[in-house]
């Protein structure tokens, strides 16, 4: 067998084959010593190719080798002394099974029959990648595994916790009305580090027999640490080829006009160009339509003008509009934002101070970036447990309650956990619709995570990162429960009526003022009394006014929402609006069990407004545009 070595002129790394021709291109830490190592199926004698200098421009290596016999489908990196997986490969061997972690001389990548772009139709892709604006958005957020892991999740068992697995629940999801899925990480993971560099694979202490001890290593079950940034985790697949099974969960999604979002998390010394690459391949071989990017210190406003990122959306916990360079770069970024969660929150439980922050946070808006808004995430209190705990409970991490946030704003609304009793129980439910309400009625995207459209509980854990177990994988039995079933109902009827009113779904700041002379602002706060809203430190109720006919509606013509948190009632007057429209109202909050039952304030200049809970008003009978009474405010 003879072997030929001969310089290639491709830049992204890859690895495949044509017949016994194989392609590389890679980057190298070592200036000396390096190459690839070729492994068989039959486990014959390995095949070791140094790459000469003439193949390299700097530390990246570009050949083309010629002679490898076909059976010889795994390869590793010689780096120097070092002989390991290739971090750019884009499927590997050795990383099947979640909780193992196997040392890294166990780990190969896979040189792959054909270029990986052969995978996708990249014309049929584009048809159906989904084109929708931020503030049009609705984001499910999920773990691939904690979605369908358990048994009630009602799948085939083979894909429990798997890619498959989010395909057999797209009915689900679209019946949500979701416009995107968000999967936290679901790239390769690097494997166990050296003892003496640890990972972040925590060593926990467990009784063994006869009373010795014995260590156990919990997984990163979340999966924010660096990766093998270019390959699906073989561990989320069904089937023994976890890029195929990727496509074909992107397809599914596409054919639905869901967009699919993807986590990463990259250390802050990772290089910006390299961040690119790795987005780069995702969308070009997959489709992917968007990435959350997790970390600190990453350049995102130079990652957004990446010109191969043009119309890809990017998410990051913060953004500086002053660094974008371009103006396309502008609207495909949104801000994650937590402020929004801690400020709803603190508000509904009845905090003094919380007035002024709350109307500030549902009316935000940025003219260059969007806005992501949730009242629950992956980091923190799941939507119940928001309203059952006051302290965090992570006893089960073994890291002595240290772990997780301390402050979570909740309120557990009179008893800590589980209860039975009745007015605690109606209580957390009223507590639970308002937030709802206020996160589909605020301006920017709604985003929910995965269990909570039926109340999944995880006891109080407030940072699972390590529970591969019944605290983190979603309870599908919540969807038959009444508490369960009355939520999901609610959130349904939340997102289409978010999707039938534009001026929910601003592009730009809504200007609180009257700018096209319709005789009403925009928006308008209120408080008990109309067009005198109380911002004061120990007010709780506000009015928010919309005037639909700045976002072209009709019907209705306005919007009143009343948010109350005080732990009494209120009675509010009623904005004067034109003849012959009358209030009605959509959602009520505070009747627990027939929230959305409709009910006419014909004729009524006051309405009350129950303790804790929201109000929803519409404007109904015929208007037209060009009434004169259209122009009288009161």
């Amino acid at each position: 067998m003879r072997i030929e070595t001969e310089s290639d002129h491709r830049t992204e790394p890859r690895c495949f084959r044509e017949g016994e021709t194989v392609f590389f291109c890679g980057y190298f830490t070592s200036d000396k010593k390096c190459g690839i190592v070729f492994y068989s199926l039959d486990n014959a004698d390995p095949i070791e190719v140094l790459f000469p200098e003439s193949v390299c421009i700097g530390r990246l290596y570009s050949v083309r080798i010629k002679g490898i016999p076909a059976k010889y489908d795994r390869y590793r990196i010689l780096d120097g002394k070092r002989e390991i997986a290739d971090p750019c490969s884009f499927r590997l061997f050795g990383l099947s099974d979640i909780q193992a972690h196997p040392d890294p001389s166990e780990v190969f990548g896979h040189v792959l029959a054909k270029p990986p772009v052969d995978y996708l139709d990249r014309a049929f892709a584009s048809r159906l990648r989904t084109r929708i604006a931020p503030e049009d958005d609705f984001i499910y957020l999920l773990h691939v595994r904690g979605f369908t892991m358990s048994p009630s999740a009602g799948v085939p068992k083979a894909h429990h916790g798997t890619f498959a697995g989010i395909i057999d629940k797209l009915d689900h999801i679209t019946s949500l009305g979701a416009t995107a899925v968000e999967l936290m990480p679901a790239y390769e993971l690097i494997a166990r580090e050296p003892v003496e560099q640890p990972a972040m694979v925590m060593p926990a202490v467990l009784s063994g027999k006869d009373g010795e001890q014995e260590p156990e290593e919990r997984i990163n079950y979340w999966g924010y640490k660096e990766g093998y940034y270019f390959a699906p985790r073989s561990a989320y697949a069904a089937s023994d080829n976890a890029c195929a099974e990727f496509l074909s969960l992107v397809t599914a999604l596409h054919k639905r006009r869901l967009a699919i979002i993807l986590q990463f998390w990259f250390p802050q010394d990772y290089p910006t160009p390299l961040i690119c690459m790795v987005l780069r391949h995702w969308v070009r071989f997959y489709g992917v339509d968007g990435f959350h990017l997790i970390g600190g210190g990453l350049a995102i406003e130079s990652i957004a003008s990446d010109p191969a990122l043009s119309g890809v959306k990017l998410y990051y916990e913060s953004i500086d509009p002053s660094k974008l360079l371009h103006s396309g770069e502008k609207r495909m970024l949104s801000l994650y934002r937590g402020d929004f969660a801690m400020t709803v929150r603190r508000f509904v439980k009845g905090d003094d101070h919380a007035i002024g922050a709350f109307f500030g946070q549902m009316i935000q808006n940025q003219p260059v970036y969007g806005n992501v808004n949730y009242v629950a995430g992956y980091d923190g209190f799941r939507l119940l447990d928001i309203v059952s705990y006051e302290h965090k409970h992570n006893e089960a991490n073994r890291e002595n309650n240290a772990d997780g946030a301390t402050d979570n704003a909740g309120w557990n609304c009179g008893v800590e956990g589980k209860t039975r009793r009745q007015s605690v129980m109606k209580l957390r439910r009223k507590q639970i619709f308002n937030m709802l309400t206020m996160l589909f009625f605020a301006q920017g995207t709604p985003m929910l995570y995965a269990g909570d459209e039926f109340l999944h509980t995880q006891e109080g854990n407030n940072n699972p990162y390590c529970q591969d177990n019944a605290i983190s994988w979603i309870n599908w039995r919540g969807e038959t429960t009444a508490q369960g079933e009355a939520a999901l109902n609610f959130i349904r009827f939340l997102s289409a009526y978010r999707k039938k009113h534009a001026i929910l779904r601003q592009a730009k700041p809504l200007r609180l003022m009257d700018y096209k002379a319709f005789g009403f602002p925009d928006l308008s706060a209120h408080g008990v009394e109309a067009w005198q809203p109380d911002f004061s430190e120990y007010s709780h109720s506000v009015g928010m006014l919309y005037c639909c006919l700045y976002a072209r509606e009709q019907d209705p013509a306005f919007l009143f929402c009343i948010y109350n948190a005080h732990w009494e009632s209120r009675r509010f007057a009623l904005p004067a609006i034109p003849k012959p429209l009358s209030w009605t109202v959509v959602i009520d909050t505070g009747n627990t069990g027939a929230e959305t039952e409709e009910r006419s304030l014909k004729g009524e200049k006051t309405v009350v407004i129950t303790a804790r809970s929201c109000l929803i008003l519409e404007a109904r009978g015929r208007f037209r545009m060009n009434d004169k009474e259209a122009r009288t405010p009161f």
